[in-house]
């Protein structure tokens, strides 16, 4: 008789290797985040170039003004003016817009009139001439009370090197109360250069 053996009893598989899917992607977007969040440049190859040394150099805005002059002993009456020059020159390297403003007024000797009645009733104006000569009364230009004069900026430009000479005019108004008589004022006129733009 024949017969098979048969085999009884438990049996392993053999154990094979797992990957953990989770932990590997999670280092992988890791790394990835950690190469994001760096700046530069990840080339292979890199260069850098200078170029020639060059030279700036600045200009001045400089101006020089001279004395208001002819206008310390007129005296007025209601209704008339006084004038008086004043040369400004670019000394600069560069074309200047300029202002004329006043920065200081003063009032003295008015017998019954306050400061603010005597600086109402006073009106300056301001006209660029080509010679002293052509200064006179009645001329165009800039007008505002004495106190509150100011041409604004860009009133005219002066180019390098060139001058010019301001006609003042001061006038009293010719309702000025009699009040005023008597009162003497003395005002500041600032001259003010802004370099042009190019």
């Amino acid at each position: 008789m024949t017969g098979t053996a048969t085999r009884t009893g438990r049996h392993r598989a053999p154990r094979r290797a797992r990957w953990v899917w989770p932990t590997v992607l999670a280092l992988v977007v890791a790394v990835v985040v950690a190469l994001v969040g760096t700046g530069g440049t990840y080339a292979l190859w890199n260069g850098a170039a200078s170029t020639t040394a060059s030279t700036v150099k600045s200009g001045t805005a400089t101006i020089r003004v001279g004395a208001l002059t002819a206008m310390n002993t007129a005296v007025l009456a209601p209704g008339t003016g006084v004038t008086g020059t004043f040369t400004v020159a670019n000394t600069g390297t560069v074309p200047l817009s300029m202002r004329v403003s006043t920065t200081a007024t003063t009032v003295a000797y008015a017998t019954s009139a306050s400061s603010a009645t005597v600086l109402g009733d006073e009106t300056l104006k301001l006209s660029v001439v080509a010679t002293a000569a052509d200064c006179r009364a009645g001329l165009s230009g800039a007008s505002a009370r004495v106190a509150t004069f100011d041409t604004g900026s860009g009133y005219y430009t002066l180019p390098v090197g060139a001058s010019g000479i301001g006609c003042v005019e001061l006038d009293l108004d010719a309702d000025a109360p009699q009040s005023v008589a008597g009162a003497v004022t003395d005002f500041t006129l600032t001259v003010t250069g802004t370099q042009v733009a190019s």
